[in-house]
């Protein structure tokens, strides 16, 4: 193996970006599927149940967030 200096190395070297798009998109939809299923069915329910949980959790928190707003705002403290 011969080793070649850097200006060798980067005068061959062409990135091929569809090779690199196509590496992208596999690995996207390996991803994908790990967390959503392989089958279209298994998809849909579980992207709705994380839809749901997401809904669900920015619900509860408005509404901690609006009950923390209102009794800092009506209820005074003794001495102030």
């Amino acid at each position: 193996m011969v080793k070649k200096n850097k200006s060798e190395r980067s005068n061959k070297f062409r990135a091929d970006i569809e090779t690199i798009k196509k590496e992208d998109v596999r690995r996207l939809q390996e991803t994908f599927s790990q967390f959503f299923g392989d089958n279209p069915g298994e998809m849909s329910s579980k992207a709705t149940k994380i839809r749901n949980k997401v809904y669900f959790f920015g619900f509860a928190i408005t509404v901690l967030f609006l009950v923390v707003f209102f009794l800092t705002k009506n209820i005074k403290i003794v001495g102030t």
